[in-house]
C-alpha cells in the first residue's frame, strides 16, 4: 500500500517556504545560547512540522478555502481534504515525537518545552477559530492586534522560548522575547495585509486580494494603506525597543525585524 500521508506531509513540507521559525531558533539556540547545533535538530523539524500543519489546516475549504501555497496547489487540491486533514493531524503528532527526541537535555527540561509547546498549539487553534468568527465581521485595531498575536506571534515567541527553555534562561528574559515577538508577528500580519493589496503574485507564491474576496478585516481595510504602514512601524519600533532588555547580542533579532517589514513575499 501507498502511504499517501507521508508523501502528503513530505509535499507539503518541501514546499517554498521562508522557514522563518527555524532559522531564529537555530541562531538564538546555537549562536546566542550555545546549544549543541546537532543537539537541537528535533527542535527544528517539530517547529517546523507545527507551522506546517497550522498552514495545511488554514487551507482547508471550511477555513480559508485557499488553492495555492508556497507556490503551488495546496494539499487538499493534490490529495483530497480528508488526507489533508489527517496530514495535518499527523505532522503535530511528528512534532511531538521529535520534541521527545531532544535527548541531550535533562528530562525535567524536555518536559517543560514540551507542556509550552502544547499551551502553544491550543492558543494557535484559538486564534484561528477567533479568525474564523471574525469573517465578514469589521474589527478594531485592538481585536486585530490580539487575532495576529494568536495567529502568528504565537509561533514567533516559540521559536525564541522553545530554546531559551533548552538553555534554562531567566524568566526576565523570557518575557522580553515575548514581548518583541507579540509585535514582531503584528508587525509581520500588517505587512502580509499590505501584501495581499500592493504584493506581486509571482514572489508572494499565493494568489493577491483575498482578504477582500474573503470579507476579512485586516489593517488595511481598518486603518487604509497609509494608516497599515504607520501601525506596522509602531510595532517594529515597539520590538526593537523590547530587545533593550535582552541580556544578549540581539543583532540578528533586529535583522530580522528589518526583513519582516521590507519583504516582498
Amino acid at each position: 500500500m501507498k502511504e499517501p500521508l507521508v508523501d502528503a506531509a513530505n509535499y507539503s513540507l518541501a514546499g517554498d517556504g521562508k522557514r522563518l521559525r527555524p532559522i531564529v531558533t537555530w541562531v538564538m539556540g546555537v549562536n546566542q545560547y550555545g546549544l549543541n547545533p546537532s543537539a537541537i535538530v528535533p527542535l527544528l523539524k517539530s517547529l517546523e512540522y507545527m507551522h506546517t500543519a497550522s498552514l495545511i489546516f488554514d487551507d482547508l475549504p471550511s477555513q480559508d478555502n485557499a488553492s495555492v501555497r508556497r507556490g503551488r496547489p495546496t494539499v487538499h487540491q493534490v490529495y483530497n481534504i480528508a488526507i489533508a486533514e489527517l496530514t495535518g493531524l499527523f505532522l503535530t503528532q511528528k512534532a511531538i515525537e521529535e520534541q521527545t527526541e531532544l535527548d541531550q537535555f535533562d528530562a525535567k527540561t524536555v518536559l517543560q518545552l514540551i507542556q509550552y509547546s502544547a499551551q502553544i498549539t491550543e492558543v494557535m487553534c484559538m486564534g484561528q477559530a477567533m479568525d474564523l468568527d471574525s469573517k465578514g465581521k469589521r474589527l478594531t485595531v485592538e481585536q486585530l492586534n490580539q487575532l495576529c498575536f494568536y495567529k502568528t506571534g504565537i509561533a514567533f515567541e516559540a521559536s525564541l522560548i522553545m530554546p531559551a527553555i533548552l538553555a534554562k534562561a531567566n524568566e526576565s528574559e523570557r518575557e522580553a522575547l515575548k514581548t518583541f515577538a507579540r509585535h514582531a508577528g503584528i508587525a509581520f500580519q500588517i505587512k502580509d495585509d499590505l501584501l495581499d493589496v500592493e504584493g506581486d503574485v509571482s514572489l508572494l507564491g499565493k494568489p493577491i486580494g483575498q482578504d477582500a474576496e474573503n470579507n476579512n478585516s485586516t489593517f488595511v481595510s481598518i486603518l487604509g494603506l497609509d494608516g497599515a504602514k504607520k501601525e506596522m512601524w509602531d510595532h517594529y519600533c515597539l520590538a526593537i525597543e523590547a530587545l533593550q532588555e535582552v541580556p544578549r547580542n540581539t543583532a540578528f533579532l533586529k535583522h530580522f525585524m528589518n526583513y519582516i517589514v521590507n519583504r516582498d513575499h
